[in-house]
């Protein structure tokens, strides 16, 4: 329950105000862990930030950007395919009869490139029974038809001339989110319009908007084999929650434990959306960063790692069982992060003693009631496994 509410934190933020009145101005820091020698806040939010101009495109327009790339129907924050040859094929029937369909939404990269944000079942349907095929290759051939049931098994070249034409000619209302919009507008866009289908997770949103250096980083470390090991996993999160993991790291790295804020979702948009950028000397230091804290933390509690320890452990069965514990992966990564090559090999040399007293500490009942995701009980339990970590080392 613990490590859900982590994840989620829904029931806080659904009380909460719109994003742009919730997100907090954060240090422009310098070097991981380092404070900054200055403070640069991001630009006021209002709602002049969020740049959507509103537009009919005809069918064949539209087809026209997707096959010249200028539209992405395959963004990689994007779910695939899911439609069924049937629902596919009424829309189409809805195209020939000139019945309005559902306002799409695009989002406009850096590079000028559209993304589908909202839509993308509905113009990939389109798309492929005009190429006469879906993305997996199968032919589209229109099936329970009830308007035009004659149509049933016909392909996009077995219609009319006149057929072709209205398809081609029909307009598609588009939104398009400008380029120029400030990041967090757009991140509250995405986020209503998740409430829909698609139901993309914060990361998953994050992937989209701060596309860039930072989040090529993220991707690259989420199949860091240590991570896999400890996620149980062959391969990253399906929903990007390992990458968000380390996201975490290091926003906590940054910032340390005093610098967290709640709601997360917040702080971690601030800490992608401020480092996006991210120079090839960066992300190869905290690619070091990241790669020693997450060995040092398989070198000492292995498959067990992040995972919170029953309250009154016996012999061996002393890690429950289930998903990384958030709120244990942001205290131990973050004393790993930070330790210095001398304590890393100590930790390593003494990795039965840290691990005996680890399950001390985090078998104890007031240091479980701070697995929460609160600023007072972040600072909390990285003090006093710090404490700990630093009696064994100086044993």
């Amino acid at each position: 329950m613990q490590d859900r509410q982590l994840w989620e934190e829904r029931a806080r933020e659904a009380q909460a105000k719109p994003l742009w009145e919730l997100v907090q101005t954060a240090d422009a820091r310098g070097a991981l862990g380092k404070a900054p020698a200055s403070s640069a806040a991001p630009p006021a939010l209002s709602p002049s930030t969020l740049q959507i101009s509103k537009s009919d495109f005809t069918v064949n327009s539209i087809i026209d950007k997707i096959n010249r790339g200028k539209v992405n129907l395959r963004p990689s924050y994007q779910r695939e395919y899911v439609w069924t040859v049937r629902t596919a094929s009424r829309l189409i029937e809805s195209l020939l009869l000139n019945v309005p369909i559902p306002t799409m939404f695009f989002h406009e990269t850096g590079s000028g490139i559209l993304e589908v944000v909202d839509g993308k079942q509905r113009l990939t349907s389109i798309w492929s029974y005009l190429m006469g095929e879906f993305p997996d290759g199968t032919p589209f051939k229109l099936s329970g038809l009830e308007v035009y049931p004659e149509l049933n098994g016909a392909t996009f070249e077995d219609l009319s001339d006149t057929q072709q034409e209205t398809i081609k000619d029909f307009a598609l209302n588009v939104h398009t989110i400008s380029k120029q919009s400030q990041p967090d507008f757009v991140f509250e866009v995405f986020e209503r319009l998740n409430m829909g289908a698609t139901q993309l997770n914060e990361q998953e949103l994050r992937n989209c908007i701060y596309q860039g250096p930072y989040t090529d980083l993220l991707a690259q470390l989420a199949g860091n084999p240590h991570l896999l090991r400890i996620y149980k996993q062959a391969g990253p999160h399906l929903r990007m929650r390992d990458r968000e993991l380390v996201l975490r790291f290091f926003a906590m790295l940054r910032e340390g434990p005093a610098g967290f804020k709640s709601p997360a979702k917040s702080w971690l948009n601030a800490e992608i959306r401020m480092h996006r950028e991210l120079s090839p000397q960066e992300a190869a230091s905290m690619t070091l960063t990241f790669e020693r804290a997450i060995a040092l933390a398989w070198g000492v509690f292995g498959e067990h790692a992040f995972r919170p320890v029953k309250e009154a452990p016996t012999g061996e069965d002393v890690f429950e069982q289930g998903e990384v514990n958030v709120a244990l992966w942001d205290t131990v990564m973050y004393t790993f992060g930070i330790a210095s090559d001398a304590d890393a090999a100590n930790v390593l040399a003494k990795r039965d003693a840290v691990r005996t007293s680890f399950i001390a500490l985090a078998s104890d009942a007031k240091f479980r009631r701070l697995l929460v995701s609160q600023p007072k009980a972040v600072v909390a339990r990285a003090e006093a496994w710090a404490r700990v970590l630093e009696r064994v080392l100086k044993a």
